[in-house]
């Protein structure tokens, strides 16, 4: 008995039961919350990515870039191109030659699935 005694005469406050409660699940949610943000990073979202292509810049005879090489299975219709000249491809295909329209200017290149910019060559 005596035991119990020594409880009930400190006279310290506490912080309630309920309080108490509230404030372990507010703070398990944020670990959680923090956790799951970190991990979902880390996974990767999307599946989408850019496809790789190389072009090479070409000034003579005729202004343009030239593709060199691109993931198999591409059409132009996934590109946004500004800046060239008459260009009707529909396959995307190594050797294909992209002109500019004028002598001077800017062609730029973006994949509009990502929103990715594959390039931009100007010439002056």
């Amino acid at each position: 008995m005596k035991a119990n005694r020594k409880f009930k005469e400190a006279d310290e406050r506490a912080v309630s039961a309920v309080i108490g409660v509230i404030l372990m699940v507010a703070i398990t949610v944020a670990i959680a919350a923090t956790v799951y943000v970190y991990v979902s990073g880390m996974i990767g979202g999307g599946t989408d990515k850019a496809p790789d292509m190389a072009f090479s810049k070409e000034t003579t005879p005729v202004r343009g870039i030239r593709l060199v090489s691109a993931d198999p299975g591409l059409t132009w219709s996934s590109f946004s191109i500004t800046g060239a000249g008459t260009f009707t491809e529909t396959n995307v295909l190594a050797g294909q030659f992209i002109p500019l329209a004028g002598t001077n200017g800017t062609i730029t290149i973006v994949y509009t699935a990502t929103n990715t910019l594959m390039g931009t060559w100007t010439w002056a």
